[in-house]
């Protein structure tokens, strides 16, 4: 069966392009220091090993009831709060708003809350969720009415704008991005910093990579021989491969092996495909009937930033109405329905929508709209896989499945 999502496979390119080399070259342009990791949890362990290790030289004790305390957006799975959760920090979740973009009074009212607890020197971590929740004001708001917070900013959805994020006058410590989200190879984040890096990482093999390695080439054959039995092991290996990880306690430099491969990527046309299927596809779902109804888009990306760079999108997200989709049912699976379910029933067409944000119970208590979020999203890709018969099929999909119910 012809499938459109799930994991990337092992491929390589005659066109060359560094990746690596590229962002460090424009780290180094901006003034900034960059370090690649093995993945996104380990470059967020990075990057509080470095803030803990520069609190001490400020005389801060970390051990100090509150010295630590790191505030989170509520919609953020477990890869992004375990590293602090694993370091001690105290974790302390702000909400979002209905368009993904950080819920400041509320974020503001937490740091009142929290400020007069120990040594404090908030840790606060923002996101660009897909491309449309832009950070630049809210970080900004932040060193305003806090100079002395950390400010670290994910990246990861927009980690190919990196001339729109890594500028000299960028205002957080620490920008964080997983490359392995963005295509086939086996690990692959970076950690960024306004000062050079106090603490290592570890170096050499680990069993996440060997196992992602060997998953990514088995899914290049699954894709070749169609053999149901390799598409069983190669998932089998992703997850032995995510299960090896240490919440980012022991961070890991990039192998070794990814770091060959990020040569051989040409991610211009990467980009220019991202936006095509991107565009295609969001106008697609929007002429769909149901679109407004059983479910409902978010804001379309900007085509440019700052009237100069292009965004590339990451994924192409929908959230569902589990409640509309009960209520309008005629089959007694429609009425039953669950955002999980349904992903199966795409998954059964060849078409992967993955949960994106199952976040944790403490988060969902502190923000309802995070939770809705969690409970009802789900993602298409729209990468330099596929082209515009495929978001064709994807549309043609969703359209026929909704129906079915």
């Amino acid at each position: 069966m012809y499938e459109i999502g799930s994991e990337f496979n092992l491929e390589k390119t005659t066109e060359r392009k560094d990746l690596t080399f590229e962002l460090s070259e424009v780290a180094e342009k901006a003034g900034r220091y960059i370090e690649f990791l093995r993945c996104g949890r380990d470059a967020i362990g990075f990057v509080a090993d470095d803030i803990i290790a520069r609190f001490q030289d400020d005389g801060i004790n970390p051990r100090e009831e509150g010295a630590l305390t790191a505030f989170l957006p509520a919609l953020a799975c477990d890869s992004m709060v375990l590293p602090f959760e694993v370091r001690g920090f105290k974790l302390v979740y702000y909400k979002v708003k209905e368009d993904l973009s950080i819920d400041a009074e509320d974020l503001f009212s937490k740091f009142e809350k929290e400020k007069g607890v120990g040594s404090f020197k908030p840790v606060i971590l923002i996101m660009n969720y897909f491309g449309v929740s832009d950070t630049a004001d809210i970080a900004k708001s932040i060193r305003e009415r806090c100079s002395d917070a950390v400010i670290i900013e994910d990246v990861t959805h927009i980690l190919f704008d990196d001339k729109a994020y890594l500028t000299k006058n960028a205002i957080p410590d620490y920008q964080v991005g997983s490359i392995r989200k963005w295509l086939g190879v086996p690990d692959g984040a970076f950690a960024v910093s306004k000062s050079e890096f106090l603490m290592g990482a570890l170096t050499g093999e680990t069993d996440f990579t060997a196992l992602r390695l060997e998953a990514l080439t088995e899914k290049s054959e699954y894709l070749e021989k169609g053999d149901p039995e390799l598409k069983v092991h190669f998932r089998k290996l992703l997850s032995d491969a995510e299960d090896s990880l240490s919440d980012g306690l022991d961070p890991y430099h990039m192998s070794d092996v990814s770091a060959e491969l990020l040569s051989d990527f040409d991610t211009c046309k990467m980009s220019d495909r991202r936006r095509a299927n991107y565009r295609n596809l969001y106008k697609l779902l929007s002429e769909l009937p149901l679109c407004g109804k059983a479910f409902s888009l978010l804001p379309e990306i900007p085509e440019v930033y700052e009237g100069e760079y292009k965004y590339t999108p990451f994924m192409l997200p929908i959230v569902l109405d589990i409640d509309f989709m009960r209520r309008s049912a005629i089959t007694e699976a429609g009425k039953n329905i669950t955002r999980d379910g349904f992903e199966r029933m795409l998954a059964e067409k060849g078409v992967y929508a993955p949960v994106l944000w199952p976040i944790l119970p403490d988060a969902a208590k502190a923000c309802e709209t995070s939770a809705h979020f969690s409970d009802n999203m789900l993602a298409f890709w729209i990468d330099q896989r596929y082209n515009r018969f495929d978001m064709e099929q994807i549309a043609a999909v969703l359209g026929e499945e909704l129906s079915r119910l």
